[in-house]
């Protein structure tokens, strides 16, 4: 895929590198595929969290898993069940989350856990009413608090349940005191404090509910847990290799040659090369640091010196330091992104109606950093010659991260933002001239999400044009598309089909979309092409790899001297007679090499609706 969208009848590769591009017969030597089949750039991943794709398949030194799977999307793409040894059902009731908690048996931790736990997709009655109107979900404390919920569920071993948005964790009191928080202005050698609005968190903590910086402290440090449970004088990161090595051989199964850790962190990062230095992975990896400390900390600039470092460090690697990673915001599902007018929260209730946790009523979400917090550390990322990449979704926290960004330009550096809820054409016109802006959509969210976001969170007006990727191709923007997984499936044609139809999910228990939400539902197609160009071509872009630079070589183009990243479908994508739900990998090659191989399509498609 060049400018030009040229065809050709093979692609040559050497050390590395597309050498040949080739309209006549191929070389002797040459891989044959089969007549119909597409040779495409690897597909590029803007946004996900790769690490914690496949948790709950981690099992203990007993065989059993660590984690209950209270999906309710497949998010890690298993045949339907009955097929074995793994499949997926969907959690479908608020009712089958309790009870599968409270029969669960303690993992080899003494814990029970419960993963990607969405409250907005289950349904509580036989009517078919789901969502925020029932009243006994973990989020929306209709009767009682989450963790007086969680221990009304059980108060023998200390329980967690992660939301799957990531951004939520709740608790009973067990868990609670085990995860050793701390409040605001301890010593935080001995203890985690909240770091963002922690007076709000500290608070909500007590109530069960742990957001933003203390749900990914809970998670990680569950995980660290696990892998000391598991880990071997001869192996000290069992748990980490696992979810790094089986998680990567599924994005590359999947047609990608680059992939992102979009929250890591250091001893992340150090794990990655310890297991690539172990055995290579089959994807280049593309980090984003997240610093986890207050903005005014002195720690904080001297954390983005020691990134800096880390890029340089990392050069000479197959992954690299993408940028810094910043939260605007919480999320939609969670009822934390940033919002002001038009748009407001409906169908509240507590915590969000109490005073004495949220002051500013009637509550309209809330800001993880301000302008003011965004600039500061743009500034100082920019001074490193470090982009950044921000986690926005409300439409307040959309205009504080523009500021930001249109505010403190540097040459040669590219930011991006990340989801990109619900901009207006004045902000898609704002990013179009800074022409150093990039954006990318989490396509996947409109399939799974669209309904409870507008049916019960921000009503018809403030969904009309979520994901806006129609303005932003006719703008000219650089636009990704992305899975966030574990948030949703990193099946990249399905984002492409989501794209391109605008198609939403109707589950069996969910009621039908109620007509005032059916005319918003298309306002924002685009075509095959330009989805495409977002998981190749534009994705380079937004990770400054789309031309050759000094040590970097470029991605996402089947050009000469380009990386030697392919992917062979069983049929043409562009083709609009091709099913895509049908559509297979057959090869994935990175650097040049085969990296994985299903020649004549054996392996099933697992298409994620």
């Amino acid at each position: 895929m060049d400018a030009n969208l040229t065809t050709y009848s093979y692609v040559a590769v050497t050390n590395g590198v597309i050498s040949e591009l080739g309209s006549g017969t191929a070389p002797a030597n040459a891989i044959q595929i089969p007549t119909g089949a597409a040779i495409y750039p690897g597909f590029i991943d803007s946004h996900s969290h790769a690490i914690s794709f496949l948790v709950p398949t981690i099992n203990g030194p007993d065989g059993s898993p660590f984690w209950l799977n209270l999906a309710n999307v497949n998010v890690m793409l298993q045949p339907p069940c009955p097929a074995q040894p793994s499949c997926f059902t969907p959690t479908t009731t608020q009712d089958q989350v309790i009870n599968a908690l409270k029969s669960a048996k303690p993992n080899a931790m003494g814990w029970v856990l419960g993963w990607n736990y969405e409250p907005s997709r289950l349904s509580c009655n036989s009517n078919k009413t789901y969502g925020f109107l029932c009243p006994n979900n973990f989020e929306n404390e209709n009767q009682q608090t989450a963790l007086q919920q969680m221990d009304a569920i059980r108060t023998d071993v200390p329980m967690m349940v992660t939301s799957e948005s990531g951004h939520i964790v709740y608790v009973n009191t067990k868990g609670l005191a085990a995860l050793n928080l701390c409040p605001p202005g301890s010593d935080t050698t001995k203890c985690y404090a909240p770091v963002f609005n922690p007076g709000v968190e500290w608070k909500l903590a007590q109530r069960g509910q742990l957001d933003e910086d203390l749900a990914v402290y809970a998670v990680s440090y569950i995980i660290a847990h696990m892998n000391e449970v598991m880990k071997t004088q001869n192996d000290p990161l069992p748990v980490f290799r696992q979810l790094i090595t089986s998680s990567t051989q599924k994005y590359s199964q999947l047609g990608y040659t680059t992939v992102q850790e979009g929250a890591a962190n250091p001893d992340v990062i150090a794990a990655y090369i310890a297991v690539a230095r172990a055995s290579p992975l089959p994807v280049r990896m593309a980090f984003l640091d997240y610093i986890q400390l207050p903005i005014g900390d002195a720690a904080y600039p001297k954390h983005i010196a020691i990134a800096a470092a880390l890029r340089d460090t990392l050069a000479s690697s197959d992954m690299f330091l993408a940028g810094i990673k910043l939260f605007a915001d919480g999320t939609n599902q969670g009822y934390t992104s940033d919002m002001t007018s038009p748009v407001q929260y409906t169908n509240l209730n507590k915590p969000f109606t109490d005073p004495t946790i949220f002051p500013r009523q009637p509550y309209n979400g809330l800001a993880d950093l301000d302008v003011n917090g965004l600039s500061q550390v743009v500034q100082w990322s920019h001074a490193k010659h470090l982009p950044v990449f921000i986690h926005t979704n409300g439409n307040k926290a959309q205009g504080n991260t523009l500021a930001a960004l249109t505010g403190n330009p540097a040459a040669g550096i590219r930011d991006v933002i990340v989801h990109f809820t619900m901009p207006t054409q004045e902000q898609i016109q704002s990013v179009a001239q800074a022409g150093t802006i990039g954006v990318t959509f989490l396509m996947n969210d409109f399939y799974y999400y669209y309904q409870p976001l507008c049916e019960q969170l921000l009503q018809a007006s403030g969904t009309a044009n979520l994901y806006p990727a129609a303005w932003a191709a006719a703008s000219g923007l650089h636009l990704g598309l992305h899975s966030d997984t574990s948030v949703t499936p990193p099946s990249p044609l399905f984002s492409v089909w989501v794209a391109s139809t605008r198609s939403v999910q109707a589950p069996s228990w969910m009621p039908s979309l109620l007509p005032q939400c059916q005319t918003n539902r298309t306002n924002q197609l685009i075509s095959r092409l330009q989805a495409i160009k977002a998981y190749t071509s534009d994705a380079a872009w937004l990770y400054n790899r789309d031309a050759a630079r000094p040590g970097i070589t470029p991605i996402g183009s089947l050009q000469k001297q380009y990386a030697g990243d392919l992917v062979v479908f069983s049929a043409d994508p562009l083709d609009p007679a091709t099913d895509l739900s049908t559509v297979k990998v057959l090869y994935t090659v990175h650097n040049g090499k085969v990296v994985y191989s299903d020649p004549t399509g054996s392996n099933p498609v697992v298409w994620p609706n």
